[in-house]
């Protein structure tokens, strides 16, 4: 009997004497240890998501390739990165899209020069920049995870970008301005669009958020109004100068890296536009004309992003004008305000659609009556309120009110804002 045929047959009684052969005295020791150690999650071990790959086999009528197994390993590994990289990638918080509904989510405004967050539902409001600066018009970013507000400076004003919560200010204009007349985030977040004038001559200015610098829209022309372009920002809105009274001319819109100027709506003698808006979608501009005449005759427009198909909207036979003054998110529906006599007096709000399928719901409360023109206003991100600031007949902004568009109630705020109504972007 070969010395291989003896082990052979020796083994099953060496297995079983050591299957049944004493414990190690340290046992409880180990047991002890292990027991206090916390197993690693399934996921962790390769294998979880790895499948068993066996030995090759030789196949009938062939030879074995290794570079087959090597190629199913790389593919599997590639698939197993993919997975993992889609789970971490899951946990972090979504955002919402820029434009477009989204879940709505705080207010922000500014009191006494801090500047405070509400719940719109509870009314509960929170501090989140205090001190003694003077601090005005928050806005937030179109995701919803920044801030940005005003800081009063000798006459001026400095934009400073912060977490939500107030935290972490970044300073992004590195010298005052001492004109601002609005600003906003691009779709990224990346950069502020800020309209202001430098020199006297109205100029759009793109300041980086994180801090790194400023630089001019280079277009060789006065601009003002400036906005980006939903969904991407791949261009800039502009109006040619002009005076709150007087109107503004043409619209234009142009690369935010400068380049040529693409005019949508040609400026005309006699013709007097103001407070152009693209649409959620970007394939529509609204914007207000009047004519040099006596009272007020403003109009609301909607034209294509590519200057075609300019039209009118309908109003009542009995309406005398209709100021332009937001899209919803959804871009069915148009905020204006309606007038039934030559000035201000009389007029009411009007959630009406961006066509002529018909005039639209009136909204009469006298708490939401314009007094005066520059009124501001907002949708929830969700359209299911409407946040403004009505003026008097001096012009002043009186209390923000909450309006619900399909009912027409009215309702002040519990808060004390004295800025422009923000409303903050959330995920559905």
């Amino acid at each position: 009997m070969t010395t291989d045929r003896q082990f052979e047959q020796r083994l099953p009684g060496m297995l079983e004497e050591l299957y049944l052969g004493p414990m190690p005295a340290y046992r409880d020791h180990v047991l002890e240890a292990t027991a206090r150690t916390p197993q690693r999650p399934a996921w962790t071990f390769l294998g979880h998501w790895l499948p068993i790959i066996e030995p090759a086999q030789r196949v009938a009528g062939g030879t074995h390739s290794p570079w087959r197994s090597f190629a199913l390993v790389m593919l599997v590994a590639a698939l197993t990165l993919a997975l993992l990289a889609a789970l971490i990638g899951g946990s972090r918080p979504r955002l919402p899209a820029p434009f477009g509904p989204a879940r709505t989510g705080l207010v922000a405004y500014a009191s006494d020069g801090d500047i405070y967050t509400a719940d719109a539902a509870t009314g509960a409001t929170r501090p989140i920049v205090t001190g003694p600066e003077t601090d005005l018009d928050p806005r937030w970013s179109r995701d919803g995870a920044r801030l940005a507000f005003m800081r009063q400076a000798a006459g001026a004003a400095l934009i400073f970008v912060t977490d939500p919560d107030g935290s972490n200010a970044i300073q992004i204009t590195p010298e005052p301005l001492r004109v601002i007349s609005n600003y906003a985030f691009s779709p990224t977040g990346a950069e502020m669009l800020i309209n202001t004038e430098l020199a006297g001559v109205p100029t759009v200015l793109l300041a980086a958020t994180d801090g790194s610098g400023v630089r001019e829209l280079d277009i060789g022309r006065p601009a003002t109004q400036g906005a980006w372009r939903p969904p991407d920002g791949r261009e800039i809105l502009f109006m040619d100068a002009g005076t709150w009274q007087g109107g503004f001319g043409g619209i234009h819109a142009v690369s935010p890296l400068g380049g040529p100027v693409r005019t949508i709506v040609e400026p005309v003698s006699g013709r007097f536009r103001d407070l152009a808006a693209w649409s959620p979608d970007g394939t529509r501009v609204g914007y207000m004309e009047w004519f040099e005449t006596e009272g007020f005759t403003s109009r609301i427009h909607v034209v294509e992003a590519d200057g075609t198909g300019d039209r009118v909207l309908p109003m009542p036979a009995e309406a005398h004008w209709e100021v332009f003054r937001g899209w919803s998110n959804d871009g069915t529906r148009i905020l204006a305000i309606r007038g039934y006599t030559p000035t201000w007096e009389g007029s009411v709000a009007v959630v009406r659609p961006p066509d002529d399928s018909g005039f639209g719901v009136e909204i009469a409360d006298a708490r939401i009556r314009e007094g005066s023109c520059c009124s501001v206003w907002e949708w929830a991100p969700d359209d299911s309120m409407i946040l403004g600031i009505p003026t008097d007949q001096g012009g002043v902004a009186r209390t923000q009110v909450l309006v619900d568009p399909l009912t027409g109630t009215v309702a002040e705020v519990p808060w004390g804002a004295i800025s422009d109504p923000a409303w903050q972007r959330l995920p559905d």
